[in-house]
């Protein structure tokens, strides 16, 4: 669990330092369904991610948003949704493709979820959107080459 509070930590610097200029992408978020997925026969590790997520979010939502419990929501439920989205996927399609695509899901929704609640004008929030949507993509690509290589050396 230290792990996810060093990513929780280094997105919540990594803001600081880009504040005005974009959103951070939610490397808190991705890492935790990567691992929740990784632990996908682990029932009991991934109903503790999803809580992890919560207070995560929770952290989150107390130190830059006007609305605690939104991030947090946001954060259980996209962990919980992807993880009964890929216990119901065959495992033939759990390639890094499919897990690709759930994590540009997952940012989008919850994404989309937060630009509902802001109190900032719809042309500052869809540019910073975009601008984090484009950060998200190495980080999207290296988390499915990662889980690439966990599912061979598992297999």
């Amino acid at each position: 669990m230290m792990y996810f509070l060093l990513i929780w930590l280094i997105q919540n610097l990594l803001q600081t330092f880009a504040i005005g200029i974009c959103l951070v992408p939610d490397f808190f978020l991705m890492s935790i369904i990567y691992s929740a997925l990784l632990e996908e026969n682990n029932k009991d590790k991934q109903v503790k991610l999803i809580w992890v997520a919560f207070v995560g979010g929770i952290f989150w939502d107390l130190r830059w948003t006007n609305l605690p419990g939104l991030t947090a929501a946001i954060n259980g439920a996209m962990v919980a949704f992807s993880c009964f989205f890929w216990s119901k996927l065959p495992a033939q399609g759990r390639s890094p493709l499919a897990f690709s695509i759930l994590l540009v899901f997952t940012q989008v929704v919850s994404r989309l979820i937060n630009v509902l609640f802001w109190t900032v004008p719809s042309q500052v929030a869809i540019r910073q959107i975009i601008v984090q949507s484009l950060l998200t993509i190495p980080v999207i690509v290296i988390l499915a080459f990662l889980y690439h290589k966990a599912r061979d050396s598992h297999v």
